[in-house]
């Protein structure tokens, strides 16, 4: 069963860093990625680290994809 979003039923959601207006310190914001529509908060301090490691790890994850869809699509050529 995939989770939901309350407010467009969207099953992605996104991890965003921001600094509400009027406060000294950032904060993470689970959201939908269709609507933005937030569904909860991470303490930025704890939490920056990591997402910064798994944005980095996914980056490289989907560069090797591309690379080896593209040397697939080349051989079928």
């Amino acid at each position: 069963m995939l989770s939901k979003c309350g407010f467009c039923k969207g099953t992605i959601f996104e991890v965003v860093t921001k600094e509400p207006h009027g406060s000294q310190f950032k904060v993470c914001f689970v959201q939908c990625n269709g609507c933005g529509h937030p569904i909860g908060v991470i303490d930025y301090t704890n939490t920056s680290t990591e997402i910064d490691g798994l944005r980095k790890q996914i980056a490289l994850f989907q560069s090797e994809v591309e690379s080896k869809l593209s040397r697939l699509e080349h051989k079928l050529q």
